[in-house]
């Protein structure tokens, strides 16, 4: 991301998490595990970020799409016993 002197730009947000819930789209209410792929701005100035997620975990079927900022939720850590695979 290119830089400006003159009109700095506010860093997207949580720009170092990569997991995250993607709460839902026009057509269809989450929460499903996603995974930010990169940020951008929209003409409006609000932060957009390209996510690849899982809709129905029973088929073999990702979808990429465009969300608002606002749609999305990081990925707390999970808390599982010591010596299960954590694989985020």
């Amino acid at each position: 991301m290119g830089t400006n002197r003159r009109y700095p730009r506010d860093p997207p947000p949580d720009a170092q998490r990569r997991h995250c819930w993607v709460l839902g789209t026009p057509y269809e209410r989450g929460p499903w595990p996603g995974l930010i792929l990169e940020w951008r701005r929209a003409n409006g100035g609000e932060w957009m970020a390209r996510v690849v997620y899982v809709p129905n975990t029973r088929q073999a079927q990702s979808i990429e799409a465009w969300f608002a900022a606002a749609l999305l939720r990081p990925l707390e850590p999970s808390r599982l016993p010591r010596g299960e695979a954590d694989f985020r």
